[in-house]
């Protein structure tokens, strides 16, 4: 899937036929002249009133995708904040009308399932639904994803929780040097929110343990990440005994919700 090709030409490519502009207070127009006389009135006194003026949807659609799509590259999540700055002044009910076309867009188009994390916490993020790590060879990926996918397993196969030591140990074993890659582990993968820190308590010098982030929790199953891990050992997942089942079950409850 190449996104940087993609981005742009979303502009050119969205299409809204039947929806392509609307307004807080609509009018019908008519071809009797007093009622047109009428309507004129009533669009001269709109422009006066910034709330219901005219907004062009296929223009804040295509803006939020190509938002979306750039911030997909860095996989930082999105604020939705900053998506209220691309659109400023739009009502809530407009915004809401502009989300739900640009996640059929990105669903239709690119595969992504645009998630929103509850709504006090006021982020989104963009799942991949084509691309599972256990259906990829170790050598098809990029070194940041297989670290990624190595400190998730690390954590599941720790039920849960590990320390940064036991991390950088993991990492230099197999062959990737914890200096080369801390900023990545406690920086990117944090801001991605695909991994939590916790400080040790009483730990001096501070020391962290590593926790799965909300973003990983939902986009990737303990069975998918366990599943890669066996790959990178050597040896079926089952050898992993009781995480094994755990993940089985864990991914079956996932389905039947």
């Amino acid at each position: 899937m190449l996104i940087d090709s993609s981005v742009n030409v979303v502009f050119n490519s969205i299409s809204v036929p039947s929806e392509g502009h609307f307004s807080a207070s609509s009018q019908k127009q008519s071809s009797q002249p007093s009622q047109r006389t009428q309507s004129q009135k009533t669009n001269a006194s709109q422009l006066k009133q910034p709330a219901e003026e005219i907004i062009d949807l296929d223009r804040m659609v295509a803006e939020v995708i190509q938002y979306f799509l750039i911030m997909e590259q860095k996989k930082f999540p999105v604020k939705r904040n900053d998506v209220m700055k691309l659109i400023p002044g739009i009502s809530g009910k407009n915004f809401k009308a502009v989300i739900a076309k640009a996640q059929t867009y990105l669903d239709d188009v690119f595969g992504f399932l645009l998630h929103e994390f509850d709504e006090k916490s006021g982020h989104y993020v963009l799942l991949n639904q084509v691309i599972m790590p256990e259906n990829l060879p170790h050598q098809d990926l990029s070194e940041s994803n297989t670290i990624l996918f190595l400190t998730l397993s690390a954590i599941f196969l720790s039920e849960g929780c590990i320390g940064e030591d036991e991390v950088w140990n993991m990492l230099d074993i197999l062959g990737y040097k914890p200096e080369n890659h801390k900023k990545l582990v406690t920086s990117d993968f944090v801001r991605q929110l695909y991994i939590n820190l916790e400080v040790i308590p009483q730990s001096d010098p501070p020391k962290m343990n590593f926790t799965w982030g909300e973003r990983a929790t939902i986009e990737f199953t303990k069975k998918e990440i366990l599943a890669f891990a066996a790959k990178i050992y050597g040896q079926p997942p089952e050898q992993f005994g009781t995480l094994w089942n755990l993940a089985d079950k864990e991914d079956k409850a996932r389905e039947a919700n």
